[in-house]
């Protein structure tokens, strides 16, 4: 059985498909870490999460339509692949 069918078997729940920015994050994301790595002295080699996010967000608003274009095609891909597999699911936002 599948991670998210037993998540779902379990009581768990199905967790939303990835938007293109996510995609997109998911790859960069080592980029960027491996890039501060290799640029900072080796007593300062940690960064920040929130740092890290901060810089993909603006990265990914500086892509053009056009570079973005691959990201937002496979977030669709990947949006297509989760109704089949939940035709039922709903985006449920719990209340805070």
């Amino acid at each position: 059985m599948g991670a998210k069918k037993e998540a779902i078997a379990t009581g768990g729940y199905v967790k939303r498909p990835m938007n293109a920015f996510m995609v997109w994050s998911q790859l960069e994301r080592q980029a960027i870490q491996n890039e501060h790595l290799a640029s900072s002295p080796a007593s300062n080699r940690q960064i920040h999460n929130a740092e890290i996010s901060c810089r993909l967000g603006k990265d990914w608003n500086k892509l053009s339509e056009k570079q973005q274009r691959p990201y937002i095609e496979e977030a669709e891909r990947l949006r297509q692949l989760h109704m089949k597999q939940f035709p039922s699911y709903k985006y449920k936002p719990r209340k805070r």
